[in-house]
């Protein structure tokens, strides 16, 4: 990769992490969860960065890395379900009355 990849990466997690928790204090509380996310990638890649002497995508730590990823896409899937059930719920009770 270029030099300046990764810590375009980082600052891009970065910037994403600043505006989901932005996004969650005016909306959606579960934003903060994508926020936590963003800024744990930021956080890695920065790490993958500066600790020249550790890969963060090779052995256990890219199961780490994989790990708290789908994690967090569970997460996301239930909330979106959840969200679902909750229109679908009120465009019954919309349809009723």
């Amino acid at each position: 990769m270029d030099t300046y990849t990764p810590y375009v990466y980082t600052a891009l997690w970065l910037i994403l992490s600043i505006y989901m928790f932005y996004i969650a204090l005016k909306n959606s509380k579960f934003f903060f969860v994508l926020s936590g996310f963003f800024l744990f990638l930021s956080g890695w890649y920065l790490a993958d960065e500066l600790l020249t002497d550790i890969n963060l995508f090779e052995g256990t730590y890219v199961w780490i890395y994989r790990s708290v990823a789908i994690v967090v896409l569970i997460a996301c899937a239930f909330a979106y379900l959840k969200y679902r059930k909750s229109v679908a719920n009120q465009e019954n009770n919309t349809q009723d009355e």
